[in-house]
């Protein structure tokens, strides 16, 4: 990947320019700017502020617009499709989001029918949301279970829907059959998006590119380069593989991104490809399969089932996402907690009775070893770490978790009765946690025991519920 938008940033910043437009710190430094503050931590900020300041340029003669590229990001995105091969491929300056928000808009129009995958992001929720569109939910369960005959039995009931909308991988690192369901979804006249956020990292190692949705028969694929290769946060990508919607993407891509995007943001993006397409995986997928082996023959910390697959020709998840378990009576949150609290280990998310770490090929031997290490001498000592949590819930009266606004035990029987009074009612608004994003409970759908008993389990633990509750 040549680094079209960094080698025309050099250039322009070589020449002299009396700045009299946006942004307002004209890529200038000095003392006035420094924090004068005792923590050291902050000059340390400031430094690198500054540094990145002297780069943020904004669209100006002599360089290139991300919404009519011409030049330089022009050529950067010519380049980025013909390295993941897709007939068109567009940087974004605020992440998934934004490109599943004009994924969806270019598919489907204004009260049109949509399928979604009920653990589908919030963001398909919103675009749903705003372009008022009927959308009918297919179990995530029966997906991962038989992908092809629920595809095939919601696309039959719904023949008037003009898109279906996936995940794959999960959060949790899980993947559909991604080529089963675009054939389906194609036989039904339908498009297939494909929210691909957490698989950024798939097309670059050889033993997983087949896995990814833009090899599968997808017609957009979204991904969060910030998720898994080494590119700042709010960095995505769009991959379109279907032509006509080209035009129509591109249009819904100026409304849904800033009209101002980050030339840091996009000389990032253009170097985390460079390095993802020329790294050499093999050492760090040596190490990652070997720890996942040794993590097998720990006692109390499990990998959850679905993650026990060592065969990469008939993989059901992703190898780089370590799902973790430990025994009853440590739940998912005290989990996260304890790793955190006694390694400094710090998870992407914790579920109920689950965490999730990520795995990149940034992580070196010996973050790997301190990871096994850690775990085993918790592992090893399982019983003393069970004492230690259930002296401190009974010392100061909290939950062992990580959210200390939920953590007190009053407000927690407090939240369970107001939860129990639900039953029966219809949600006046969506109801989940974050990490992950997915909804629990969407706005409308009424209450049922299977729901509030979940949305209980999340409070006992401490998470805070996001959303209005009735």
């Amino acid at each position: 990947m040549r680094r079209y938008i960094a080698n025309g940033l050099c250039e322009y910043l070589k020449e002299f320019h009396g700045v009299w437009h946006m942004p307002g710190h004209k890529r200038k430094t000095g003392d006035f700017l420094r924090s004068k503050g005792e923590n050291p931590n902050l000059s340390m900020i400031d430094t690198v502020l500054d540094s990145l300041h002297n780069i943020d340029v904004t669209e100006v003669p002599g360089l290139d617009d991300l919404h009519n590229p011409m030049g330089i990001i022009y050529e950067s995105e010519k380049e980025l499709a013909s390295v993941y091969g897709t007939f068109a491929s567009y940087y974004l300056v605020n992440g998934s989001t934004g490109g599943i928000l004009a994924a969806v808009a270019s598919c489907v129009s204004q009260k049109e029918k949509i399928i979604v995958a009920d653990n589908c992001h919030k963001s398909v929720h919103n675009i749903a949301c705003l372009l008022k569109l009927d959308a009918c939910y297919v179990k995530s369960e029966a997906l991962f279970e038989n992908a092809g005959e629920a595809i095939k039995a919601i696309c039959n009931d719904n023949p008037e829907a003009k898109a279906v909308v996936v995940t794959s991988p999960t959060y949790e690192g899980v993947f559909l059959d991604i080529n089963i369901i675009s054939e389906i979804v194609h036989n039904a006249g339908m498009k297939l998006i494909v929210d691909e956020a957490h698989g950024a990292h798939l097309p670059f190692i050889k033993s997983l590119k087949k896995y990814s949705a833009i090899y599968n028969g997808a017609d957009v694929v979204i991904q969060s380069l910030h998720k898994t290769l080494p590119s700042m946060t709010q960095t995505a990508i769009l991959h379109i593989m279907d032509e006509n919607l080209d035009a129509d993407i591109r249009r819904y891509l100026s409304v849904f991104m800033s009209s101002s995007p980050s030339y840091i943001m996009l000389c990032d993006m253009e170097r985390a490809i460079d390095i993802a397409q020329n790294y050499n995986y093999e050492a760090y997928m040596t190490k990652l399969m070997a720890t996942r082996k040794k993590l097998l023959k720990l006692k109390n910390i499990t990998l959850k089932e679905v993650h026990k697959n060592f065969d990469m020709e008939k993989l059901n998840s992703d190898p780089t996402r370590l799902v973790l378990s430990a025994k009853a009576p440590i739940t998912g949150a005290g989990f996260e907690k304890l790793l955190s609290d006694e390694y400094g280990i710090v998870c992407e998310m914790s579920g109920i009775d689950y965490v999730v770490l990520i795995s990149t090929f940034f992580d070196s031997d010996e973050d790997f070893d301190y990871l096994y290490n850690s775990l085993k001498k918790i592992d090893d000592n399982y019983d003393n770490y069970i004492k230690k949590i259930k002296d401190i819930e009974n010392e100061t009266d909290q939950v062992y978790t990580f959210n200390a606004n939920c953590s007190d035990k009053a407000y927690i029987k407090e939240m369970i009765g107001t939860l129990n009074a639900l039953e029966g009612e219809a949600a006046k608004d969506n109801i989940y946690v974050y990490p992950p994003g997915i909804y629990i409970v969407k706005k409308g759908e009424v209450y049922t025991r299977k729901k509030l008993d979940e949305l209980i389990l999340h409070v006992r633990q401490g998470r805070q519920l996001l959303g209005e509750l009735n």
